[in-house]
């Protein structure tokens, strides 16, 4: 009897791990369980796609022929009600079970939503997934002032999106400096700089009170008294690992749905992967860290005698916003385990090629090394950022 595996959730940790049991096992029944009734896309595009210019295909992490022409059963708008580790069995939302041999869990992370006051009024949003996307470009057909809240990568790319539109846009950013784990002080010192000089407001160290308005959204409110007025709020705060169906299915889980090197949970014949596993240290939740973690649970629910580990590593933080990129990877704190920095800055009139790689307000690219006893353990580069593929490449050992 050919061997069932059910993938639940159909983000790229998910569409990773279907892909590769498929690649392993050409006669297996393979199973991928979306909540969302999208085919899985490409979510970082939700933070980089232009609101007059959306093209749905190219947002599709595979085409739509794919799904059946590989043999892979793709179910949409289908939520997880609950795993039954004993039975070896999962039922969805509408009540429909489905056996299997081996299962990876991949269900993902949702927006986390601090308890602001007035979080629940009309106008206030998040950006997860389609759904969101297709209400926030709505609204913005209308909108004069956003308020995001959260400077990190999504928040400071939709701001820039939202600028394009005519929006005047305020970043609100919680933590002393911009993007803290990724960053040192001196380039998120000049990534603000950057910020402000299109023309979007930016604050840092700030403590958000109240979310203004009646029913209706109509500005920020910080604890030092200062009132940002807003038709839309963007929160962008961070997400949080969906759990629930793991933890009723007596999964071990703490932050995240706790692995071992080889993805395996506490259950022998449940894997994990994506932004909501814990496998050692921090999920960062980036998308390489899913896909290449998807791959592996993949790969080792066929192969569970002969297992591969998941390298975490040091995965890149990529953005394209304010007219520039910015790449940062590793260790980019100047500490006692950093030895040496070397920084290099060049004025350039040159746009980049890519899109990634734009520098279109033609100023100074910027780039920050960190060294560990002679051998490069970070780095950080502002502008153009076409020299990623080189730097990646020496914190391999290539270089």
């Amino acid at each position: 009897m050919d061997k069932r595996y059910l993938v639940l959730g159909a983000g790229i940790a998910g569409l990773s791990a279907a892909r590769e049991i498929r690649c392993q096992d050409p006669e297996a029944a393979v199973t991928l369980i979306g909540a969302e009734s999208d085919s899985p896309y490409l979510r970082p595009l939700l933070s980089k796609t232009d609101f007059r210019r959306l093209q749905r295909q190219k947002m599709l992490a595979a085409k739509e022929s794919w799904y059946e022409e590989s043999g892979i059963s793709l179910l949409k708008g289908c939520a997880v009600a609950a795993i039954d580790p004993k039975a070896h069995r999962v039922t969805l939302s509408d009540g429909r079970g489905f056996p299997y041999d081996k299962c990876v869990y991949a269900l993902g992370a949702d927006c986390f939503v601090p308890p602001i006051p007035g979080r629940e009024k009309e106008g206030v949003l998040t950006l997860r997934g389609t759904k969101d996307f297709h209400n926030l470009r709505k609204r913005c057909m209308t909108a004069k002032e956003a308020v995001l809240i959260g400077g990190g990568v999504i928040g400071i790319e939709m701001a820039w999106e939202l600028l394009q539109l005519g929006i005047r846009c305020t970043v609100l950013e919680a933590m002393p400096r911009l993007m803290a784990r990724q960053l040192d002080e001196e380039s998120a010192a000049l990534l603000k700089e950057r910020i402000t000089a299109a023309d979007c407001e930016c604050y840092t160290g700030v403590q958000v009170s109240e979310i203004t308005g009646e029913s209706q959204a109509s500005g920020v409110s910080l604890a030092d008294g200062r009132h940002f007025p807003a038709d839309i709020v963007i929160l962008s705060t961070g997400t949080r690992a969906v759990t629930g169906p793991a933890r009723e299915a007596g999964l071990m889980c703490e932050r995240g749905v706790v692995t071992n090197a080889e993805l395996v949970t506490s259950d022998p014949d449940i894997l994990a992967a994506g932004d909501c596993i814990q496998c050692g240290g921090p999920n960062p939740g980036l998308w390489n860290y899913a896909r290449i973690s998807g791959e592996t649970a993949g790969y080792n629910a066929v192969h569970p005698e002969t297992p591969k580990t998941f390298e975490a590593g040091a995965f890149p933080l990529i953005m394209s916003a304010m007219g520039m990129g910015l790449f940062a990877v590793g260790n980019t704190t100047e500490s006692e385990t950093v030895t040496t920095v070397t920084k290099r800055w060049e004025n350039t009139n040159v746009p980049g090629s890519f899109r990634v790689n734009q520098n279109e307000r033609g100023a100074e690219t910027y780039e920050k090394r960190f060294y560990q006893d002679g051998k490069l353990c970070g780095a950080v580069l502002i502008g153009d950022i076409s020299g990623m593929a080189e730097i990646q490449d020496e914190l391999k050992g290539g270089g």
